[in-house]
């Protein structure tokens, strides 16, 4: 068995000589600008996840959905045994939501529409109106938030950009297209899925635990 270590160990070394002793002729590397360039894009950190790792990105979506439906199973039948009481609301938790909704829908939409050009995109966006979801939770109460919002509706919205964001990334990279519109669209969905996928986690943790 030390034998096998020992020559495994020397081809590794072996391996990594090679790697980098410059014998092998090496392709060159665009740089970060030309690639976003290429795209059509500025921002070059969109550029590489929602454009050169595609498919890595679109993996972290399923694995997100994937996290969702495990937190809605896993919860389904876990149940504290005695409700805790809400959060007792007040005048000033009930004006913060009201005034603040707006304008992080406002924010969140300028994130996710102008990723492509600088820092943001779909999943902070998402994020941003998922806080903003949490924060009328604590103002109105979950049950009363989730009858107004028909939770299955935006399971079933959330699910639906999915499929929308895999067609069209498939699309994509079948035809070869390019191009700020891509970018635009794709940031929407994500930051649509994300912030119901958030809101789906909070109504299951408090469907547990009792009202937040």
């Amino acid at each position: 068995m030390r034998a096998l270590a020992a020559v495994a160990l020397a081809l590794l070394l072996g391996l990594l000589g090679l790697g980098v002793s410059g014998i092998f002729p090496r392709p060159g590397v665009p740089g970060g600008e030309e690639v976003a360039e290429a795209w059509g894009a500025k921002n070059v950190v969109a550029t590489i996840v929602l454009g050169v790792r595609l498919w890595d990105t679109l993996f972290e979506i399923l694995v997100y959905a994937m996290t969702i439906a495990g937190v809605k199973l896993g919860l389904r039948r876990l149940r504290w045994e005695e409700p805790l009481p809400p959060v007792a609301e007040t005048p000033l938790l009930r004006r913060s939501a009201d005034l603040l909704l707006g304008p992080a829908a406002v924010f969140a939409l300028y994130v996710a529409s102008s990723g492509h050009l600088g820092p943001g995109g779909g999943f902070p966006a998402g994020a941003i109106l998922g806080t903003a979801l949490l924060l009328l939770a604590l103002a109105k109460g979950v049950e009363r938030l989730s009858a107004e919002l028909r939770e299955p509706t935006l399971e079933w919205a959330e699910y639906g950009s999915i499929v929308v964001i895999l067609a069209l990334a498939g699309a994509l990279l079948l035809l070869g297209r390019r191009g700020t519109a891509y970018f635009i669209a794709a940031n929407l969905l994500i930051a649509v899925e994300v912030a119901i996928g958030a809101w789906v986690v909070l109504h299951r943790f408090a469907l547990s635990r009792g009202e937040v």
